[in-house]
Order: structure tokens, then sequence, then C-alpha cells
């Protein structure tokens, strides 16, 4: 690793462009950072974070996450036409420090482009990165890399993200970078995977590829959509959100430049989007080891500021209930019990559907699996199984499976003790966290926006 005597910036951000303003202690500014790393944690907030240090409590592997110790404020995420925003707007503060509305990418309020940070930092000289648990063309690292109306235009944000010079891709998503005719979801031909393997792009498509990769640029795209939910990771096909960052890093200081890169745990928000629990738990510890991996690498280093937040929270989580359910009953809280869950209310479905093409016995197949990857068998849930599946004949298979969806995930967050308000977005202000030179720029209550311009002031961008 090059040592640096200029401090380096990586900003951790838990999700969420008028032309972008041209820009002594351990985790602090002594010195202007060489280097950002941006994270975002997309829909996780503070009571999601609760939950995945209470679980590491009670289970034995600490009083704390390690990103803990860098809590520094937290941020207000209103976009500009909602009191409660979408990631695109979010995302579009972040990266390019203006307010913009809901389902905008890198546009501003009149649905003009307004230049980001990653394009800034590319015309200073900068190598750049995106890394997404989502697809690579989803919402937040479409805002750093694009500038389309509406956020549903994901093959033009793929067109637009090769053309940019990005030296590191990786994520989900191959859908929107092959035709229909090669297994993706393009309708006019182009193959982009091909057009970055003759720009001279190194492409990997599985865990072990991305490890042996030595050289940018790189593109990793690792699924056809969104990345697996780390509970349900095959670990021998895809990458962790950590090891992305880890090889991220090691590659991106290789080449002996300066560097800003936009790291986004993108599942954290989908699995609050289905509130399920045990998804979003689980996604979270794995963004937490992410930071783990670059706050190692900035203490080496010497020149890395590490800055996270969120662009949103997702789900409106609440942790503990009255025991019984009546004033005066006293609390309730376990998050030990999701301890026995290690399938996602999703796979469930994916796994049941293969089970009926099987022609499988259902409700013995329901059951046992169940028991196995959620631990739930008592007889008053298993009667809920079977009236579900009675009448699906008059429901329709497709309605039965959403209420077993429903079924699952409503029976392990009551056995938490957890409650979920909603299956959108909230208003909630979101944690921050900043390690490094320049750290202390990253404090107190900060709107996203100004978040976004601390970050450009970071790189020395105007």
């Amino acid at each position: 690793m090059i040592k640096r005597s200029v401090p380096v910036l990586f900003a951790f951000l838990t999700l969420s462009c008028s032309s972008l303003p041209l820009a002594g202690t351990e985790g602090s500014d002594a010195l202007k950072p060489q280097n950002v790393v941006f994270f975002i944690a997309d829909g996780c907030g503070p009571a999601s974070f609760s939950l995945a240090r209470d679980y590491q409590r009670v289970s034995g592997n600490g009083d704390t996450l390690f990103l803990d110790a860098f809590e520094r404020g937290s941020v207000m995420t209103y976009s500009g036409n909602h009191r409660i925003t979408d990631s695109a707007a979010s995302a579009t503060a972040y990266s390019c420090a203006i307010k913009t509305y809901n389902g905008a990418i890198g546009v501003d309020m009149d649905r003009q482009p307004v230049e980001t940070i990653l394009e800034a930092a590319e015309k200073a000289g900068y190598n750049t990165g995106l890394i997404s648990t989502a697809r690579i063309t989803h919402a937040t690292p479409a805002a750093f890399s694009s500038h389309v109306v509406d956020r549903s235009m994901e093959a033009q944000i793929a067109d637009q993200q090769l053309e940019k010079g990005i030296e590191l891709i990786m994520g989900g998503g191959t859908m929107y970078y092959l035709p229909k005719e090669a297994g993706g979801g393009r309708t006019d031909g182009k193959n982009l995977l091909d057009a970055a393997v003759s720009a001279g792009y190194t492409s990997v498509s599985n865990r072990n590829e991305m490890l042996a990769a030595d050289t940018l640029p790189l593109i990793g795209l690792f699924t056809a959509g969104h990345m697996a939910y780390e509970i349900d990771r095959d670990t021998a096909e895809e990458p962790s959100i950590a090891e992305m960052t880890t090889k991220a890093l090691e590659l991106l200081d290789n080449a002996e430049k300066p560097f800003f890169i936009m790291i986004e745990a993108g599942r954290i928000d989908h699995a609050g989007h289905e509130n399920d629990t045990a998804a979003h738990l689980h996604d979270i510890l794995a963004y937490d080891e992410a930071m783990r991996a670059a706050v190692k690498f900035a203490r080496l280093d010497e020149g890395t500021l590490v800055v996270g937040t969120s662009d949103h929270e997702t789900g409106g989580l609440t942790l503990g209930a009255e025991t019984n359910g009546k004033k005066g009953s006293g609390y309730a809280y376990d998050p030990l019990t999701l301890n026995a869950i290690d399938w996602s209310v999703n796979r469930f479905s994916k796994e049941l559907r293969a089970s009926m093409a099987r022609n499988d016995e259902v409700l013995p197949w329901m059951f046992k699996s169940i028991e196995e990857h959620y631990g739930l068998s008592s007889e008053a849930f298993q009667n809920e199984v079977r009236k579900i599946v009675q009448y699906r004949s008059v429901v329709g298979e497709s309605a039965a499976l959403v209420h077993l969806n429903h079924l699952l995930r409503d029976s392990t967050a009551a056995a938490a003790r957890v409650g979920w308000s909603t299956g959108g977005h909230t208003a909630i202000n979101v944690p921050m966290y900043a390690f490094g030179p320049g750290s202390e720029a990253f404090t107190g209550v900060m709107d996203n926006t100004e978040v976004g311009l601390a970050l450009q002031r970071a790189l020395g961008l105007n």
C-alpha cells in the first residue's frame, strides 16, 4: 500500500445537481484528504442500527457495531418537492449538493443536468468508482454517474455510466448492460459489457474472478438484477460488500492516483420495504463490515476520510412492544429470535415455487422449511398456513403467496417484538459517521445538500 503524506477522505453514506460548485487526532482533519470513499446505507435509520447492535450484543458478539465509534451527527433528508425523499432525490443531494424532485437523477427542479461530484473528480484527475449491492443502474449509483429526468430510465443510465470513464464499477444489474438476446433487458441490441471490454475494461462476473482482478479499469456485474440479500448470498458466486470494498481500495490504491468512490449498501432498503426484519438485519451487519474494511485501509494509508450516512429511513422500524399488547403489562424485545432465520422472505417465495414445480406436497414442505429456516412451528402458526393454502383456489396462487409472505414477515417480527409502520420511506433523520482527515466537517445536524458540499470541499473541487 502506498503511504501518502496527504490525507484521504472516505465518505460513508447510508442512502438517500445546478452546476457542481468548484469546489491531529485519529479521525480529525489535520490535512485535506486526497481520496474520498463515500458509503451510503440505503434505507437505514437509527432504529435499524440499534437492532443490529442489540442483535450483536445478545448473540455474544460485542456491545457495539464497528461504526459506532465514528458517529458524529445526523442528516435531514427531505427532497425538493416532498418532506419524504426517495433515493433518487437524496442521492442527487449528496452527489450534486442540490435539492430536486423525487425521481430525479442528476438534474435540478427544472430538469436540467447538474455536474456530479464523480464527474468533477474525473475532470480533476481523480480515479473514480461505484459499488452497489443493488443494480448499478439503480437510483443511488445512477445519481453519481448520469443525468435523466426519471430514475426508471435505466438503459440510458447504463449508457451514460460507460461514457464517464469510471475506473471501477461493481454490483448487480447486467439487465441494462445486455440485450435481450444475451439474457439482458435492453431492447436496442446494445451489449455494453462487450463495449466495456473493447474500451479496455476487465469484466468479471463472480467472486473468484473479482478476487483475482489486478488492474483498472474493472467492471464486475454479478447478477442480472439486484445482488442477493446477505442472508441468502451464495458465498462462492457473489462477493460481499466488504469484499468488493477491499478489492476496490486495493486496486485504486495500486493505481497511485487520488480517488473518489461511492459504495452503496442498497439492499438494506429493499428489506425495509418488504418489512423483512432478518434480511434487513444481515445487510446492516454486512455494511458494518464494509466500513470496517474501509477504516482499516484509511488507518494504514493515513490520508483517508470515511463518511457514512443514509439517503432516508425505510419501514418506520420500532423496537420493543408491551408484553401482551396492553398498557402496563411490561415490555418485551427479543432480537435473539432472529438468530433462527437463515432465509429472507423473498427466498421462501422462490423455494416454494420450485417445490410446487417439483409437485411436492405443499403443506409438509412448508411446515418443514418454515421450521428449519425461520424457527416457526407452533400449532397456531401452522393453522394460519393451512387456511391460506385452503383458500388459494379462491384467491389464486399469487395472492396466496403474498399472504404467506406477510404471515412470515409478521410472525418473525412479532417473535422479536419489533414493528414496522410502513412499507415505504419515512422523514426520520439518519445517522452520520466520519473518520479521518476532514471528518469534523461532518458533525451535528446537517442537510443532505450540506453533506454534498462538504464532500466537494474535502476533494478541493470548485
